[in-house]
């Protein structure tokens, strides 16, 4: 059994730490996963791509990459940390960026109500905006979003500048009042003086070029090798029969992450870049895998198909004991599996490998062995088990307080899956 763990190695090289994002999975997962069950050149798929971090390993290690993801933010993410940008174009965006919007920010703190500069510096409207964002600090964001849609420059280098923007707000130490804002449950933090938010762009900036540095340099021996990252749902991919050689994912856990949530405070300042307005984006919630939102059934209608799989039936009648609703919610997950299980092998060749990454979970202090039920639904879709391995997760990773006892006891151990299409 390989060591999975990684305990104390770094996570965050190359573009790997551009953004922070909820649940990453480690690189070296990834690495693991295309060294032995892929080769130089090969095509890897990542239908729930996240942050996109399958998509750099893949660049790095000379295979052909293609991700997709509902998210938005995530499929932008994705994007910027797996396409090469010379330094001299950051260079030259950023230094406009910056120094415009000093000097208007500069000009507002002594007459906001300047007309054409007041336009400039007012912020989206959105519910309890001025609750997460002091004024100086709305003013200044407002200010540099808008030189970032007016740069003078590539479509790449602006989606860089927006990811750093992002960054600023989606952060451990974020310019909005809150704390735990990578995660879906936002806490108020009141800051006592209000963050340069314009000095901290351009720190931020000023890094990010280094790490894309450090991913040109590694990348610079595959140039051959291709990536594409596009918005799409793993439940029907845009992908011709059997065109991937290894498909890695990992999946969202069942009513684990709510990444509408977790990344609404940012959406709002980025319209010109996402052409999503912050209400349309919190109506998709829904239609995520994994999703606790949504409209439930009066009833819970199994499919027969479903219905021959005797754990995944059995923890669902456990948890409809404790909550009806829940097990209606664990239901609807194992249906959407179900279709990217069948999506994965249906893009995959044959005799080739599917890796999943997956956590179990508690719903109502029921178990819920989320890799066994994986394990009975990749049975329809012509997926043998090949593998089964453990790692534990971390505990200096994790960020929100857990609550054991409305939860029950929290997993440490994370499967890692080895499927092979038959």
């Amino acid at each position: 059994m390989p060591n999975l763990d990684f305990e104390g190695q770094n996570t965050l090289y190359a573009t790997h730490g551009l953004h922070a994002f909820a649940a990453k999975c480690p690189p070296q997962l990834v690495r693991y996963g295309l060294r032995y069950y892929s080769k130089y050149g090969d095509v890897v798929v990542d239908p729930m791509m996240g942050s996109g971090t399958t998509i750099v390993e893949s660049k790095l290690m000379g295979r052909n990459a293609i991700g997709y993801d509902l998210d938005p933010l995530s499929t932008l993410l994705a994007g910027v940390k797996s396409t090469e940008i010379q330094d001299e174009a950051l260079a030259s965006a950023a230094e406009q960026i910056i120094a415009s919007a000093r000097i208007d920010f500069e000009l507002w703190c002594s007459y906001p109500d300047t007309p054409k500069l007041a336009s400039r510096a007012t912020p989206p409207d959105f519910r309890n905006r001025d609750y997460w964002f002091l004024p100086e600090v709305a003013a200044a964001l407002s200010l540099l979003s808008y030189y970032i849609s007016e740069a003078d420059t590539t479509e790449n280098v602006r989606h860089f500048c927006w990811i750093a923007f992002s960054s600023l707000i989606l952060a451990k130490n974020s310019v909005a009042n809150a704390r735990d804002i990578v995660h879906s449950r936002h806490h108020h933090k009141h800051h006592d003086q209000a963050p340069d938010v314009i000095t901290k762009f351009s720190q931020r900036i000023t890094r990010m070029r280094k790490q894309m540095a450090e991913y040109r340099q590694l990348s610079k021996k595959h140039e051959t090798i291709k990536t594409k990252v596009e918005k799409a749902d793993a439940r029907k991919l845009p992908l011709d029969d059997e065109q991937a050689d290894l498909v890695f994912t990992s999946p969202p856990y069942v009513t684990a992450l709510d990444y509408p949530r977790a990344h609404f405070l940012a959406i709002p300042w980025m319209y010109d870049v996402l052409g999503l307005e912050l209400s349309d984006y919190i109506k998709q919630a829904p239609i995520y895998i994994g999703s606790e939102r949504g409209s439930q059934p009066r009833t819970l209608e199994i499919d027969p198909e479903l219905s021959k799989h005797s754990l995944s039936m059995d923890t669902l009648d456990k948890l409809t004991v404790k909550s009806t609703r829940h097990a209606k919610l664990l239901y609807r997950y194992m249906v959407d599996m179900h279709s990217s299980l069948n999506e994965m092998s249906r893009v995959l060749r044959t005799h080739k490998h599917i890796i999943i990454v997956v956590c179990p979970s508690h719903m109502r202090k029921v178990d819920v062995p989320t890799h066994d039920i994986l394990v009975e639904l990749g049975r329809d879709a012509g997926l043998k088990l090949k593998q089964k391995h453990t790692r534990t997760i971390s505990k200096r990773k994790r960020i929100l307080p857990y609550m054991k006892e409305a939860f029950g006891q929290r997993m440490s151990t994370e499967y890692v899956l080895v499927f092979q299409k038959r």
